[in-house]
């Protein structure tokens, strides 16, 4: 009998062990739902693009109803759904469809303006990639960093609201081997020194983009969006996607992103390209319609061009012709690439009298060259601002206002250049550099005297905004 029982108490308790074992398991399967509805609203891939005030996934609401939402009064009427990207996806009444990148996200310095930083071409060139690949460890190993050509300048850029730099070059990835001059293959490590460095918008439509092809800019395509935490402008997926809207949102305030190229190496004018969809050439109709669809609906309008005679400093024929015609649409600020040397910065006058700040070369800001002209560059810095609405454009002081009413001022330029005394090369500005520091720089053989030099290529581009060095 007392065998009996113990064998029974023995029962009972392996029942209760049961118990509390299945009890666990449903305790364990829950945390990780949990985990994993929490990880797909915060993933690298959607960071703060929705905010818990936003529309839940795949819900579609109209943008009034949305609990909490301070989004631009531009968007009033429109219809939103947060989308498996974590983007906010919406049309207006008007049937503009738009995307929101960083809903309800606050600026980094006031509350009462977004600040922006623009720099020039990153480049997957022979040089910078054998640089890279030291970086990264053993040289020949096949893994490469771009991270540590900002070491220096990676915190000043990180302390601005909108961050801009323009991907030269694409990423088709090893099995294509990597190149550079004269059709260029760059390894992702250049897509993950723009998310490293935060930068949140990206150009890549230049006249390398198709240098292997559409599918190699497709998947490069794919490389900044799983590597960075931006917006790419000027090379899109689909006509869908180039038909839509693409916009940051900072402080309420909506800003659209365009990006065009003059052509590019393999299909010569925008007529021959594979479609108009991977890569937005220079046509003034398509331009005119996309620029004022996107003022539609955004608060400002930023426009890329990939323009000029490479190696000069001097803006030619088309630059003018297209930065009047760009101020003619009163777009509010517009960054130029593909000069590879500085070129100014200047106001343009638009048929209504109103001014534009025209960024005409950024010139290269990470290439890993050797020749000093092509290695000064800069950052172009400045602030948006609405807190005066009868603001009007104001050249003597810095003030210009686009069509939506926005006030950009405080335009600076910080001349910068890739500097080495025989160890690392990275980005250095002017300004943080004495004339012995300045002499010291391995990577301009080519110039007897920087210090000379430098502040002579500098006065002689005739900015007409505050040069900081």
């Amino acid at each position: 009998m007392a065998q009996r029982a113990s064998i029974e108490g023995q029962r009972r308790g392996d029942n209760r062990l049961v118990a509390v074992v299945a009890i666990c398991a449903v305790l364990v399967v829950a945390l990780a739902v949990a985990f994993v509805l929490f990880a797909r609203n915060a993933s690298p891939g959607a960071q703060s693009h929705a905010s818990s005030d936003t529309a839940e996934l795949g819900q579609v609401v109209p943008l009034d109803m949305v609990s909490g939402s301070s989004a631009s009064s531009k968007l009033a009427g429109a219809t939103e759904v947060v989308g498996e990207d974590g983007l906010i996806h919406g049309e207006t009444p008007n049937g503009v469809r738009y995307t929101v990148f960083g809903r309800d996200e606050q600026g980094l310095a006031s509350e009462d303006k977004v600040t922006i930083v623009a720099v020039g071409d990153q480049i997957g060139s022979d040089s910078s990639m054998a640089l890279a690949d030291a970086y990264a460890g053993s040289r020949g190993d096949g893994t490469y960093d771009y991270t540590p050509f900002y070491q220096e300048v990676a915190s000043f850029i990180k302390q601005h609201d909108l961050r801009y730099i323009n991907q030269e070059t694409c990423m088709g990835g090893p099995e294509l081997g990597y190149h550079g001059y004269p059709t260029f293959n760059s390894p992702d490590a250049c897509a993950d020194a723009i998310g490293n460095v935060d930068f949140n918008m990206v150009s890549f439509c230049t006249n390398h983009t198709l240098d292997y092809g559409v599918d190699a800019a497709l998947r490069s395509l794919d490389v900044l969006k799983q590597r960075t935490n931006s917006i790419v402008a000027g090379s899109y997926c689909t006509q869908e996607d180039r038909d839509t809207v693409h916009m940051i949102e900072r402080n309420e305030k909506t800003f659209a992103f365009l990006a065009y190229t003059y052509g590019d190496n393999t299909s010569g004018t925008v007529e021959n390209f594979p479609n108009q969809h991977i890569l937005c050439g220079f046509d003034k109709e398509a331009i005119s319609s996309e620029v004022k669809r996107a003022q539609e609906v955004a608060d400002a309008v930023i426009v890329c061009m990939h323009w000029g005679s490479e190696y000069t400093t001097e803006p030619n024929d088309q630059q003018w012709d297209y930065a009047r015609f760009l101020a003619d649409l009163n777009v509010d600020l517009v960054l130029g690439t593909h000069s590879h040397s500085m070129q100014p910065t200047k106001y343009v006058t638009g048929e209504a009298g109103n001014a534009v700040p025209v960024v005409f070369g950024l010139s290269d800001f990470v290439s890993g060259w050797t020749l000093t002209d092509t290695i000064l560059s800069g950052l172009l810095t400045g602030d948006f601002s609405w807190d005066d609405p009868d603001a009007v454009d104001d050249v003597a002081k810095g003030i210009t206002v686009g069509e939506g009413g926005m006030m950009l001022s405080n335009l600076k330029w910080y001349p910068s250049i890739e500097w080495s005394d025989g160890g690392q090369t990275y980005v250095r500005m002017l300004k943080d550099m004495d004339q012995a520091t300045v002499n010291a720089n391995t990577r301009t053989e080519d110039v007897l005297n920087d210090w000379e030099h430098l502040r002579d290529m500098v006065n002689g581009c005739n900015f007409d905004i505050e040069v900081v060095m």
